[in-house]
């Protein structure tokens, strides 16, 4: 009788338990600063969690396709969908502000945060909040990558 081998089990990267925690978490250390919070997120960003990131893109795009009214979210998280998806195709290191990048698209994705999504009329300001933070604190960045690839910077931001 011929033996068999079970199937390959393919595993889907996960989430290191201190960043799936932190991306839940209000405070660090006690301190609310959005870019204490997301300096600390993004340090915990490694490549498996990129990966998880670049799996959820569909989620992502769903999610950012259910934002209603014009507001800078949708302009602010597709400028960031789009740094992390060339830097993931160039095959870019991590650097800071990729790092920073996907822990804020973790953190839009997630919906359980600092305000739930589900509250209505604000439950996206502290989404936006980590999204122009991660903009502002990488502005040199984000604007030497769309020159790279010959944009002109979005006036909105």
């Amino acid at each position: 009788m011929p033996k068999t081998t079970p199937a390959k089990i393919i595993s889907r990267p996960r989430l290191s338990a201190a960043l799936d925690r932190f991306l839940s978490s209000t405070t660090v250390d006690g301190d609310a600063s959005i870019a204490r919070y997301l300096e600390r997120g993004g340090a915990l960003v490694d490549p498996p969690a990129f990966e998880v990131m670049r799996s959820l893109m569909p989620v992502l795009r769903t999610k950012l396709a259910a934002i209603e009214g014009e507001t800078l979210l949708p302009a602010t998280l597709q400028v960031l969908t789009r740094y992390f998806q060339e830097c993931d195709a160039e095959k870019q290191p991590l650097s800071p502000a990729l790092q920073e990048t996907t822990f804020a698209l973790l953190y839009f994705i997630k919906g359980f945060d600092r305000i739930p999504d589900s509250v209505p009329e604000v439950g996206l300001l502290d989404d936006a909040l980590v999204a122009q933070t991660v903009v502002q604190r990488h502005r040199a960045a984000l604007r030497t990558h769309w020159q790279r690839q010959g944009r002109p910077w979005p006036v909105r931001l």
